[in-house]
């Protein structure tokens, strides 16, 4: 694995959309925090940063491990918000052959998990309010809250980075384009967006597996080799290195921001981190009790009826 924690640096970053917990069933019940907006905070504060989740989640277990891991690799979850009348999401991660596959519904009871659900808007001015102007301000969801944040934090002089995970709402997708500084996305989800990228007035990098990854920039593509992954154990989690290595390498570099470099400097950590289960080189907290009072959707809500 290549240097992953580096000493502090005067950097800060604010994230917001996707706050899942993952969760393996394979003899046992482990759980880390997922989702991509919430995995970047997380890849960063170890590279030094200084980093905060804005969103909201359950009062519920998979909330409260969600956050509390957070807390303890230094992440700041104060605007991370928990309600009780919430579920946090849930992915199930399985083995499939030499990777992994996700699953969407309880393996106990064969309900669907819950569904990201994004602050209301008028919460972004009371966190624009009360967290200094980040450097970087990172989502990968589109809503009302995520591009107010935005457009205000841009307003104010951060570096606005777009990840979607979809299309979602096409005119939120739109004013998402307008506020963002770069919009990184994978060659596999391009075909529900890509039109609506042709024109817009962004640095576009798009991932491209073993290929490596592309960048456009004043509407000239270039091609940046990825390194080769010497023994493949799980991709998960990858692109969440990249983009946290691109951004750090950005900001912790020369004055004049070096794409080429930041993109090898990403797609280095990317390389590395196939070599260890899950997201994080940890092993991920183990759930006792079996998954069904942890993140059964029925028991849960029964529970709290």
């Amino acid at each position: 694995m290549s240097e992953n924690r580096l000493s502090e640096t005067s950097c800060r970053v604010v994230t917001s959309g996707f706050a899942a917990v993952d969760v393996t069933v394979n003899g046992g019940v482990s759980a880390s925090p997922g989702g991509t907006a919430v995995n970047v905070a997380s890849l960063l504060a170890r590279l030094g940063w200084t980093a905060e989740v804005a969103g909201t989640v359950g009062r519920d277990p998979a909330g409260d491990l969600l956050v509390g891991t957070l807390k303890s690799e230094g992440v700041g979850t104060r605007h991370l918000r928990q309600f009780s009348d919430w579920l946090t999401p849930i992915v199930v991660q399985e083995r499939h052959r030499d990777d992994h596959v996700w699953r969407f519904s309880c393996p106990i009871c064969g309900a669907r998990f819950a569904k990201h659900r994004p602050s209301n808007v008028d919460y972004a001015a009371v966190v624009v309010d009360e967290i200094p102007t980040p450097d970087v301000f990172f989502f990968d969801r589109v809503s009302l809250f995520t591009i107010e944040l935005a457009r205000l934090w841009k307003t104010a002089g951060a570096f606005v980075f777009f990840e979607p995970a979809g299309l979602g709402r096409p005119a939120l997708f739109e004013r998402a384009l307008a506020v963002a500084d770069v919009v990184k996305y994978s060659s596999e989800r391009a075909p529900a967006f890509a039109t609506r990228l042709a024109l817009a007035p962004v640095t576009l990098i798009e991932t491209l597996g073993e290929e490596g990854a592309r960048i456009r920039i004043g509407g000239r593509w270039s091609l940046v080799p990825g390194n080769p992954v010497t023994q493949l154990v799980d991709s998960a989690g990858a692109g969440d290195w990249t983009s946290a290595g691109i951004i750090d390498s950005l900001f912790n570099g020369a004055p004049a921001k070096d794409w080429v470099k930041a993109m090898r400097s990403g797609q280095r950590l990317g390389a590395d981190a196939c070599g260890w289960p899950g997201v994080r080189p940890e092993p991920a907290a183990k759930v006792r009790g079996g998954f069904e009072p942890f993140g059964c959707p029925l028991q849960l809500v029964s529970r709290s009826a």
